[in-house]
């Protein structure tokens, strides 16, 4: 499989942020959209509230990813480009992994970025 320009990746592909149908919840009471990127923590805000509380377009990571996949949250937040990505995925996560001190509490556990 060939890299491909981080311009190229305009949506999501395997998730529905803006109406999720399932989330995942870890250990630590995080509440997954996808593998590191939350909703919200259930030992925070209980879960009967922040799944109708949850406002997609104004997350500030789910927010430009409805807007324009993985390339608009590279370009919002001007994170720093590789020369290619394997898939949406790859630069999603790579975005994100850059965002982490920006946003603990929406990208964790730090873990799932490979990170302490």
């Amino acid at each position: 499989m060939s890299a491909q320009s981080w311009a190229s990746f305009a949506e999501c592909p395997h998730e529905e942020l803006a109406d999720p149908s399932r989330v995942h919840l870890d250990p630590y009471g995080n509440v997954h959209l996808c593998q590191g990127l939350l909703m919200g923590n259930i030992w925070q805000t209980p879960l009967e509230t922040m799944v109708p509380g949850y406002m997609p377009h104004a997350h500030p990571i789910v927010g430009p990813l409805l807007r324009g996949g993985p390339a608009q949250l590279i370009r919002e937040y001007d994170v720093a480009r590789e020369d290619g990505y394997v898939d949406a995925c790859h630069a999603c996560y790579m975005a994100r992994r850059a965002l982490l001190d920006r946003f603990p509490a929406l990208l964790a556990p730090r873990q799932v970025y490979g990170m302490q």
